[in-house]
């Protein structure tokens, strides 16, 4: 459908910058927003298209209103999204449009991703000790990796921002439960049954005992927490974490190994709202 003909008064988010650009023009008082990431941000409804708000943006946006400028996508990570054509795509979004805050989810892939989570455990390991099933040094590289990708969105901002006062806000994620029920995409709906899990079978196949499943994933999301911040502390002025870990009732709130449900989102949403809040 042409931007034209959409009533703006009833967008609470667009993924056209033409339409963006009719926001801003329209509603000048309200917070414009960019929000680039993973699928914390842009997880699909389970079946429907237009299904209950099934990720952090999809419950932020029925919060207030504000201008925003949706640039999310499942599966991105952290140092893919700020390389490449992901890169131009947001520094054109924010050297283009007055962003007052740009919403950034990363960092989660690029430790769960195919070929990361794996690559972090060691097999063939007989021990009672759950770190010894890491390779620290590849972790310490990757965490590393994350860092440096957040440093240069930091410092894309600074220089290439149409707002100089531009702040970036970001989320921890949480616990993630190990499980074998998994997820897939199809036609860009949600399909819960016959989906991989992005977590459980790596562990069964370097056969680390069940009782550290937890306690491993617990680490590199507290090692990811630490890293982001760290970041904080050392750039108060320009970004800003909201600490979500702990939000999630193991029992309830998890739709599947790494994505909470609706009524979990909704919750991750709540402290991002609170930090926005406090920003813009």
């Amino acid at each position: 459908m042409p931007a034209r003909t959409r009533d703006l008064s009833r967008i609470r988010s667009t993924r056209s910058r033409s339409e963006f650009a009719q926001l801003i023009r329209r509603f000048p008082a309200r917070t414009n927003l960019v929000a680039e990431g993973d699928s914390w941000f842009a997880y699909p409804p389970k079946g429907l298209l237009f299904g209950r708000p099934s990720n952090v943006i999809s419950h932020l946006r029925r919060k207030r209103r504000f201008n925003l400028l949706q640039l999310a996508s499942s599966g991105d990570e952290a140092v893919e999204i700020l390389s490449g054509r992901s890169k131009l795509r947001l520094i054109e979004a924010i050297q283009r449009f007055p962003v007052h805050c740009l919403l950034f989810s990363g960092g989660g892939n690029d430790l769960v991703g195919r070929y990361d989570f794996d690559f972090f455990l060691r097999g063939g390991v007989d021990s009672d000790d759950w770190s010894d099933y890491l390779h620290h040094e590849r972790l310490d590289r990757r965490i590393a990796q994350v860092h440096a990708a957040y440093a240069d969105l930091l410092d894309f901002c600074t220089a290439y921002s149409r707002n100089p006062g531009i702040r970036v806000l970001t989320h921890t994620y949480d616990y993630a439960i190990p499980d074998p029920k998994g997820a897939e995409f199809v036609g860009g709906l949600l399909k819960i049954r016959g989906g991989r899990s992005w977590i459980y079978p790596y562990l069964r196949a370097k056969n680390v005992p069940r009782r550290f499943d937890r306690t491993l994933v617990r680490y590199l999301i507290d090692r990811l927490a630490e890293c982001l911040l760290a970041l904080e502390a050392s750039h108060p002025e320009r970004l800003r974490v909201a600490d979500t870990r702990g939000s999630l009732d193991p029992a309830k709130d998890w739709l599947n190994e790494i994505h909470p449900t609706s009524k979990g989102f909704d919750k991750i949403a709540n402290r991002v709202f609170a930090e926005l809040e406090a920003v813009s």
